[in-house]
């Protein structure tokens, strides 16, 4: 018989956190599920470390293949996965153990596509709250939809949520940017559901790694990334335009205040020239937001905003913090 519950687990060099991870999914309060660990071809004891964990428990199952990043891993744990529910968990990060049972039961409850609970950063000196959410999680709204509750915008993440796997195969949902590969997929996700949950509860801590290879979050000041961060916001951008023009607004202000100011900031870190595919995208972002919105903006970032559109990147060098 098929699971309630598929999680796919993408893994690479995580020795110092997959036992953890593996341990807060079989420790969740919904027991009917698979664990989908799809090792993407580490190079680090993470392998053997799964395998031990499925030696224990048969709900894990372990599947390998060459490297080819966490888009190209998780879409092949979908396609290994038989549940009627659909989650996405990351092998350095931990659920909580109620998460996943109270998305699964808000779902089958309310008849919604998907369902959205509350994550937290997690460190070795303990839990601190995400500062991207703020006060989006702040009371649960049942059977909502982006559409309505437009700050869902900020909701781009895939592993606070599961999915109606009848849902994601009819929308042909899939992941595809090496990196920061969420927030497409998310928006289109919120966009095509008929209604969404959103629940206050905390059911994902989103761990800062402090051993072994940084995560891509980590490392968002090396121009590659800054240039896939902003890849991330245009391709989201062009799914908003098309299937929901209405959200062009909220999405291109929280970007403006946030992502695109940030990746800013790096031009303390780099030359022009490392950071030109980034600047690039970022300006081709900017000088497609509506004016209203670059109007009502403060004006120190209606300024920077200007700056970039100029494309003139020393000064906005003078007018944008560097990084912490």
């Amino acid at each position: 018989m098929s699971p309630t519950l598929s999680v796919v687990v993408p893994m690479y060099d995580v020795e110092h956190y997959v036992s953890a991870c593996l341990q807060s999914l079989l420790n969740q309060r919904l027991a009917d599920v698979e664990i989908i660990v799809v090792d993407d071809g580490s190079t680090d004891s993470s392998p053997s470390l799964a395998r031990d964990w499925q030696r224990e428990d048969s709900r894990i199952r372990v599947l390998r293949q060459p490297n080819a990043g966490l888009s190209a891993a998780r879409n092949t744990g979908v396609r290994a996965a038989r549940g009627r529910y659909l989650a996405f968990c990351d092998s350095d990060d931990v659920v909580s153990p109620d998460g996943y049972a109270l998305l699964v039961e808000s779902v089958e409850t309310t008849g919604s596509d998907m369902a959205s609970g509350d994550a937290r950063r997690l460190d070795s000196a303990g839990i601190r709250a995400h500062s991207g959410y703020d006060d989006l999680f702040a009371h649960e709204r049942r059977r909502t939809h982006i559409r309505q509750d437009k700050a869902l915008v900020r909701d781009r993440m895939a592993w606070n949520k599961v999915f109606r796997r009848s849902f994601w195969d009819a929308k042909n949902l899939s992941f595809s940017l090496p990196a920061y590969e969420d927030a497409p997929v998310m928006i289109r996700a919120h966009i095509e559901a008929t209604a969404v949950d959103v629940l206050p509860e905390v059911v994902y801590y989103w761990r800062i790694r402090e051993w072994g290879p940084p995560s891509i979050t980590q490392r968002m000041r090396e121009p590659d990334n800054v240039a896939a961060c902003m890849r991330s916001v245009v391709e989201t951008f062009d799914v908003i335009t098309t299937l929901a023009p209405e959200l062009v607004e909220t999405y291109a202000d929280d970007m403006c205040r946030r992502d695109i100011r940030n990746a800013l900031r790096s031009l303390h870190m780099h030359d022009d020239a490392a950071l030109g595919d980034a600047m690039t995208l970022a300006r081709s972002f900017v000088m497609s937001v509506p004016g209203e919105v670059l109007r009502a903006l403060p004006k120190k970032d209606r300024h920077v905003m200007e700056l970039l559109i100029m494309n003139d990147l020393e000064e906005i060098r003078h007018h944008v913090e560097p990084p912490n």
